[in-house]
């Protein structure tokens, strides 16, 4: 990064001395800040497209009234979460739609889905008020 500064060369030396040594550290300062920012977007970057991976492969998708599901395993019913709804994850533990099949169409319940990103895995609780989380997983294509 190269320094241009427009200076008075009637200033004393050492009132141009101190213009330039302010110039320079604001101008490292500033470099520092984005080195720093570009690095901490880089890392959200990544992380999103790994989330989006983890749950986008392998994984069977249901499509029931042009609306695509994944269909969770593990639980005593059936119960599907739409795609769209964990395209975008931003904490370990949020609210999700729990949908089930029922002969008057998809019923919908709030659920609470944790995920825990060391093992893998996914906890669902069917109520937000009376919280026991049950260990599930959508299910693969085999």
């Amino acid at each position: 990064m190269v320094a241009a500064i427009n200076i008075n060369p009637s200033f004393q030396y050492g009132a141009r001395k101190n213009i330039y040594k302010s110039a320079l550290t604001s101008l490292y300062n500033k470099k520092k800040i984005w080195n720093q920012l570009t690095v901490e977007r880089h890392l959200r970057q990544k992380n999103k497209s790994l989330e989006k991976n983890r749950f986008r492969f392998y994984k069977k998708i249901y499509t029931i009234d042009n609306v695509k599901y994944y269909k969770v395993v593990g639980l005593e019913s059936d119960y599907y979460i739409e795609v769209d709804s964990l395209s975008y994850t931003s904490s370990p533990q949020f609210v999700v739609q729990l949908c089930y099949y029922t002969v008057n169409g998809m019923k919908c319940k709030r659920a609470l889905l944790r995920i825990n990103h060391l093992k893998d895995e996914m906890f669902i609780s069917e109520s937000t008020l009376n919280i026991a989380f049950n260990s599930c997983k959508f299910e693969s294509i085999s």
